[in-house]
């Protein structure tokens, strides 16, 4: 039985009855949406009852979402068929073509179940229920007497109850999710199917047209979908990949509108976003806004180029680095995003303001003042400790995301935390890993390219943040000479030098001068500090987080939806355009012109010709609007999304599939801290487009039929 807890019920009642945020606004939880003034949705178009829409115990179409490998897709036929976003089956497809059989390039169309394609890494989960668990941890977590015990009980005390639920029921993977900064605590059962099957995808001219040009902007024309089917074993036990499987039979999947969409019609969208920063002090955004995001722009815009250099060299290097260019090029544009997005949005400002009323309301009230008194202070503290130590905190992060792309001193990084612990001695396991010559593959291509901008960003890091091990960056002479140095004369190039080197254990590698070991050296002791400084923040948050959002809803005089965390959520919201600067108005839908306005026949604006070819008749086709004089291909709303959200099914009043959620526009990136009404967008690719592209570009008959078209 899917059950929520009584107390997010409520609050969303009493915020949405009683003059509280339009739903517009919110990404809420399944039993949020059942206490929503349904009178006041039906006049907005829903023509669902609460019960069709989502039902504790029975489901209901909301139930057709599912969660896959980080974004969200649907089933759409009683067969396990699913349809998620093309960006989240980019690296499956990857990983399935070859310079041979060039599947990112040219697209495929499975002409039947036997050639479904099983795809590498994908997983699909489906929710089962939903237990209430806040007591537990509340009881544990008052044990507690520190910040870094809480972080430790809780973390025990969920993986005990993660353990015990797994154990309760077969087929079945659990998690728990926090909400509003630890109040409450939820307990969910999924069903995860490991057998994942390509179906369809569309060539990557049609799902990425525009690139990373168009990426988080508007106008859009990207054809961003891909097909995928879920097996099980015949007996409905999920197992990983087997000839014998049979589809997946989901109890709820979706029917494809048959109506196309226009300005104003209600649009329901249905996720899993994954974050959000709403209820950030403004210390903490000026942070974010200030270093953060800046830095993040500037590192991953030159690992993008290192690697796009190295695409150059054949298809297959070009194909093996597709996946993580399109990762990063994703983050970085994001921190472009948000840098534009906090400043324009004046966040910082707004939160200030916020901060100064709220203190003025503490003051008119000595209740409140005694209860409350010192929150703020206590949040402003604890933000302005998190930014004495983002310089380091973010090299971390850094090392983390390009860890990959510089794997000898990712490894070297990892032996020389192993030597620090207890017996000081790597295992002959991780000596043959250390020897292993395929560290040093691609290192003047990739990894020295990539270190030199690690090394630079190390060297960068202000006196009061210097970085452990980094000394040698900061000497005499140039920058770039620095680096080149520690490049020539470091040993440890030679897989023969690394593992000699660690069998001697902890001594030995402590005295060891080699300028990139001493690198690892420090940057294994500050991994670890910043892993103990997150987990003690964390504590902390436990106890000053909860009181905040206590004093914010006793504040605002309303409740509020939770962050984003990865959780099933909906978001209410109609198909809406926007003024994206001073005198621009954008239009809200996008067509098949509007790609051959944009076509230049070059990447990332070259069509396939079979598009070109069938957009010559495309009035012809069942898909073409009259209304827009040409076949939809995106269209906005202005719903209330994050990442995670890609791949989300956007459903019409009647529950019927109209779109898929792909992205934002670029004036919203920063909406992860808060909802604005005016510049609030996100991007659609209508699933008339889809389906255009299916009959009529990549066709796949077989395919349609199971769609009921």
């Amino acid at each position: 039985m899917l059950r929520l807890p009584l107390p997010l019920t409520f609050l969303a009642a009493a915020a949405l009855l009683a003059g509280g945020p339009r739903p517009d606004e919110g990404q809420w939880l399944p039993t949020q949406v059942r206490e929503m003034d349904w009178a006041a949705l039906q006049k907005r178009g829903m023509k669902l009852t609460k019960d069709e829409f989502w039902h504790p115990e029975k489901g209901g179409v909301l139930s057709a979402t599912v969660q896959i490998n980080g974004c969200t897709a649907s089933f759409v036929s009683a067969e396990g068929l699913m349809v998620t976003n093309h960006h989240c089956g980019f690296s499956a497809v990857t990983q399935l073509s070859s310079p041979e059989h060039n599947y990112l390039r040219d697209g495929y169309a499975a002409n039947g179940r036997e050639q479904e394609l099983p795809a590498p890494g994908v997983t699909a989960s489906v929710l089962k229920r939903i237990e209430d668990v806040t007591a537990v941890l509340h009881e544990a977590q008052a044990k507690a007497t520190t910040d870094l015990d809480r972080w430790a009980i809780t973390q025990q005390t969920i993986a005990r109850l993660v353990a015990d639920g797994e154990a309760r029921e077969a087929n079945t993977k659990c998690s728990v999710a926090s909400f509003l900064e630890g109040k409450e605590y939820h307990l969910y059962y999924r069903t995860q199917i490991r057998d994942v099957r390509l179906v369809y995808v569309p060539p990557r001219a049609i799902g990425e047209f525009g690139g990373e040009v168009d990426n988080w902007e508007w106008p859009r024309h990207t054809g961003d979908f891909t097909f995928f089917r879920a097996y099980v074993a015949p007996d409905g036990n999920v197992r990983d990949h087997d000839e014998s499987n049979v589809p997946y039979r989901p109890d709820h999947f979706l029917k494809v509108a048959k109506d196309p969409v226009q300005q104003g019609d209600l649009a329901i969208i249905m996720g899993y976003p994954g974050r959000t920063q709403r209820y950030e002090t403004s210390r903490s955004v000026a942070t974010q806004e200030g270093y953060v995001y800046p830095r993040r722009d500037a590192v991953l815009t030159a690992a993008i180029e290192v690697l796009e250099r190295a695409g150059k060299q054949s298809e297959a290097k070009s194909l093996e680095v597709a996946d993580t260019i399109k990762y990063l090029a994703n983050v970085q544009k994001n921190a472009a995003g948000m840098i534009f997005g906090l400043k324009n949005n004046r966040t910082a400002e707004h939160k200030r303001r916020d901060e100064a009323a709220f203190q003025k309301w503490l003051a008119e009230d000595q209740d409140r003042n005694q209860k409350w008194g010192t929150v703020l202070a206590e949040m402003l503290a604890a933000s302005q400790e998190v930014a004495d130590t983002i310089e380091r905190d973010t090299m971390m992060w850094f090392v983390r995301v390009l860890g990959d792309q510089v794997p000898l001193f990712d490894v070297l990084v990892q032996a020389c935390g192993a030597v620090a612990g207890q017996n000081g001695r790597i295992s002959p396991r991780g000596l043959a890993m250390i020897a292993d010559e395929e560290l040093t593959q691609d290192f003047d291509l990739i990894q020295a390219p990539m270190l030199r901008i690690l090394l630079g960003e190390f060297a960068s890091v202000s006196d009061a943040q210097r970085l452990a091990g980094t000394e040698m960056l900061r000497g005499g002479g140039s920058e770039d000479a620095l680096i080149d140095t520690v490049l020539a004369t470091t040993t440890m190039l030679d897989g023969k030098a690394r593992s000699e080197l660690f069998a001697q254990g902890a001594e030995a590698v402590t005295k060891s001068d080699d300028p990139l070991i001493v690198l690892a050296r420090g940057i294994a002791r500050e991994m670890a500090e910043w892993q103990q400084r997150t987990r003690e923040r964390q504590g902390h948050s436990l106890d000053v987080g909860q009181r905040w959002i206590a004093a914010q809803e006793a504040f605002r005089g309303k409740s509020f939806y939770p962050d984003a965390n990865s959780t099933l959520r909906v978001s209410i919201a109609e198909i809406k355009g926007y003024e994206p600067r001073d005198g621009l108005q954008a239009l809200p839908q996008t067509t098949v012109g509007g790609i051959l306005q944009k076509e230049t026949g070059k990447e990332p604006f070259a069509s396939p010709k079979a598009l070109l070819e069938a957009a010559k008749t495309r009035d012809k086709s069942r898909w073409f609007v009259p209304a827009l004089g040409d076949v939809p291909v995106c269209f906005l709303t202005n719903g209330d999304t994050t990442g995670g959200n890609s791949g989300s099914p956007v459903i019409n009043g009647r529950g019927e599939l109209i779109g898929l959620n792909f992205d934002r526009v670029f004036e919203n990136v920063a909406g992860d801290f808060g909802w604005n009404a005016e510049r609030s967008r996100n991007v659609v690719c209508d699933f008339r487009y889809v389906l255009w592209v299916v009959e009529a570009v990549q066709p796949s008959p077989v395919l349609l039929r199971e769609l009921g078209v």
